[in-house]
């Protein structure tokens, strides 16, 4: 006998998903938070696959800022402002998500230069839709930051159903800031990782979110192509690069130290965070390892621990990430009134799963 579908209960999100979802959304946070007493310190660190170790096992605050235990910095705020387009939207707007940005900077207790250079650009009078590209022009096509690879997570989320629409975001919210294909690639192939984590189900691995980034890659380069007919060559020779550093991430050593890609110097800073994400992803035991492990090898933390803490939590799951991180985050400026706990705070994010 058929079952009684009118008498059946109402079936909720997948737990497992929500979980994962959750994960993506928490990691990017609590990485972030965890990083900020070690962010642009040169760290001696054991080389791959050692893990690094030190004293920094929780959430500190501290640094140049003087932050409260938990509090996160630009990457995360910025990813905060993407969530509340996306909630208030339901899709995904270049301009309202740029409008967003900019309204974010005098609150902001810091902003790196690379994004400093661009929210100045959107007030010089021309188009601020184009102001990214401007800036990358004038730098002579080099600048290559991993800002926005740590901001655009909320889209691999949110829009993990849809990947047209999700490489189209990816590639439009990162262009606003960081025009290199570098980036602008990156941030569709990592997407594409998080949403298979947050679309797929107990039997998931951790190579196919490495097959899923390099599926994102490829759909990425041909839309961004089509796009960008003026930087074709560029285009191809930037997915070439980062298919280099999703088959290196498989190694037992990156080559993160080396002459062209190390974790201490800006030069390809997009590329170093990418790979390293993805090492952690396959190499550490587990997510509180993965993040450790970041935040004591040096460099720009902040957004390396950030980006990691995405890929990690989205395939472990929001229980992975120790307790304690995720309520010293959620609750870090509680107590405070202001932008930094209305509009700016991590756990606006979490409005973007389905409860």
């Amino acid at each position: 006998m058929p079952p009684n579908r009118r008498n059946a209960a109402p079936q909720g999100p997948d737990p497992l998903l929500a979980q994962r979802r959750r994960g993506a959304l928490l990691g990017l946070a609590v990485g972030n938070a965890l990083s900020v007493p070690t962010a642009h310190r040169p760290f001696m660190a054991p080389s791959f696959p050692q893990q690094a170790e030190g004293p920094y096992l929780k959430l500190m605050g501290g640094g140049p800022h003087e932050l409260r235990k938990g509090q996160v910095t630009e990457e995360v705020q910025l990813a905060c402002c993407l969530g509340h387009s996306l909630r208030d939207l339901r899709r995904y707007d270049a301009a309202d998500a740029l409008r967003r940005y900019r309204a974010w900077q005098p609150h902001a207790f810091d902003v790196s230069e690379p994004m400093k250079a661009v929210l100045e650009e959107c007030g010089s009078g021309a188009p601020p839709l184009g102001a990214g590209k401007r800036v990358w022009l004038r730098a002579f096509r080099q600048p290559a930051f991993p800002g926005s690879l740590a901001r655009t997570a909320p889209l691999g989320v949110y829009l993990a159903d849809n990947a047209a629409a999700r490489t189209q975001a990816s590639l439009e919210d990162s262009a606003l800031t960081h025009y290199d294909p570098r980036c602008q690639l990156a941030c569709a192939a990592f997407n594409a990782a998080l949403a298979r984590a947050v679309t797929s189900g107990a039997a998931l691995k951790k190579e196919d979110l490495l097959s899923a980034a390099e599926s994102g890659l490829l759909l990425a380069g041909a839309a961004l192509g089509r796009s960008a007919s003026d930087y074709v060559q560029e285009v191809t020779h930037a997915a070439q690069l980062l298919r280099e550093d999703l088959e290196l991430a498989q190694k037992e050593d990156p080559q993160l130290y080396g002459p062209d890609l190390h974790l201490h110097r800006p030069l390809h800073a997009v590329r170093v965070a990418f790979r390293l994400a993805f090492w952690e992803l396959l190499h550490a035991p587990s997510a509180e390892a993965a993040l450790l492990d970041v935040v004591h090898r040096g460099g720009d933390t902040e957004a390396h621990a950030a980006i990691t803490g995405a890929l990690v939590g989205a395939f472990h799951g929001e229980e992975a990430l120790p307790a304690e991180w995720r309520k010293g985050v959620l609750e870090a400026l509680a107590t405070v009134k202001g932008p930094l706990w209305d509009v700016y705070h991590p756990r606006h994010l979490l409005a973007l799963v389905p409860v």
